[in-house]
């Protein structure tokens, strides 16, 4: 495994955060309290060092985080950039465990979000300006990793090291299990190793494909008898797993059906650009089971669309803060892609823009702001675009 040992500030973080995967092996996105993230931002502003954060680098140009969830987590919260958090914009605070301050630097500003920071830093206050200074330009140490094997095998690894977990992960812990679910998913010529999932990004190390099956069932399987999507981290896949150690008959034909849905798409992704998000496969055989593909043409169609949709993706995440406007809820979508992507608001908002943008795609051809981009951009088409500019 190679190293590359970079400093990036703060505000270069945020430019690329997006971009960014949290894998599920990852601890919760929340795992740190109120207490422990005002600590952190404590130490910031003292211009303490904090722990390096760990990257991945894999080959096609994305990232994972390896170690430094709860620091990113902790530090996104404070400015304001995680809206979905029940910290965000949380209040800065004064801390000091070993002894009282005589003197604490930022004392005026204890109880107060990085907004009202910032609103006082415009006004001229000279200690609002020096915080919002430390905190935008504290620089981290980042540890870019790469190579170690087939797609990274490594890396997984590099993070119970550093974490002092257990060294098995989550497809290895499925993959013990017994029963009917498990056999479908993870046996030879079960699901895990079907060919439309073989011919993704997906890697074949550490049963990555079984457990993608694995949640493909468990998101159909919740649709289709509750009307909603599941959350699918481990111990949620390890209890469907022990539910269906026995298949009901109506489950054992669901999955019949599943196995012909990816029969379809796999004719139908022939030739097309390679998925390679476990998010974006998941969403991808889900969109399909709910337009009930059952064809190569109607296979096609999607493949189409979901083509188009990761060019225009990569394109605008490319720009970074620069997102053309009529582009802007990619961001948001591609968060949902990287982000608690197993979390069932995730899964369900990103349903909600590929079922209505497949909709307008196949009305139309069109993705939401490719006509007034055009318009904006002398008549180029936006699919030629995403795919020469990147």
């Amino acid at each position: 495994m190679q190293k590359r040992v970079d400093t990036w500030t703060v505000s270069s973080l945020l430019e690329v955060i997006n971009l960014v995967h949290f894998p599920e092996y990852q601890r919760e996105p929340n795992l740190w309290g109120l207490v422990e993230k005002q600590r952190l931002i404590d130490s910031m502003s003292r211009k303490f060092d904090i722990a390096s954060l760990y990257f991945y680098e894999h080959d096609d140009d994305t990232i994972d985080c390896v170690d430094g969830r709860q620091r990113i987590g902790a530090i996104t919260d404070f400015l304001g950039n995680n809206p979905a958090s029940k910290d965000n914009s949380f209040s800065f605070r004064v801390m000091n465990e070993i002894e009282e301050d005589e003197e604490p630097l930022f004392l005026d500003l204890d109880g107060k979000s990085m907004v009202q920071i910032r609103e006082e830093a415009s006004s001229g206050n000279s200690g609002a300006q020096e915080f919002v200074k430390r905190i935008e330009e504290y620089e981290l140490a980042v540890v870019n990793l790469s190579g170690g094997g087939e797609g990274g095998s490594e890396f997984n690894l590099q993070f119970t090291r550093l974490n002092l977990g257990t060294i098995i992960n989550s497809g290895e812990k499925l993959n013990a299990m017994v029963g009917e679910l498990r056999d479908l998913c993870y046996e030879g010529g079960g699901l895990g190793s079907h060919p439309f999932l073989a011919n993704t990004g997906i890697p074949t190390r550490r049963y990555a494909r079984e457990q993608v099956a694995a949640q493909i069932i468990a998101q159909i399987f919740s649709v289709d008898e509750e009307g909603i999507c599941a959350r699918t981290r481990h111990y949620d896949l390890q209890r469907l797993f022990k539910e269906n150690a026995v298949l009901t008959p109506a489950r054992k034909q669901t999955i019949e059906r599943i196995e012909r849905l990816l029969d379809h798409l796999n004719e139908g992704f022939a030739g097309v650009e390679r998925l390679r998000s476990r998010a974006m496969v998941v969403s991808t055989v889900l969109l399909g089971w709910e337009w009930g593909i059952a064809g190569k043409q109607s296979a096609e169609t999607l493949a189409e669309f979901v083509e188009e949709l990761q060019c225009r993706l990569k394109w605008q995440m490319a720009k970074r803060l620069d997102v053309d406007p009529e582009y802007r809820y990619l961001v948001d979508f591609q968060r949902h892609v990287t982000q608690a992507s197993v979390e069932p608001a995730a899964v369900t908002e990103r349903a909600r823009v590929m079922r209505e943008e497949y909709q307008r795609w196949f009305d139309s051809e069109v993705l939401r702001g490719d006509e007034e981009w055009s318009q904006r951009n002398e008549g180029r088409r936006p699919s030629e675009a995403c795919r020469s500019e990147v």
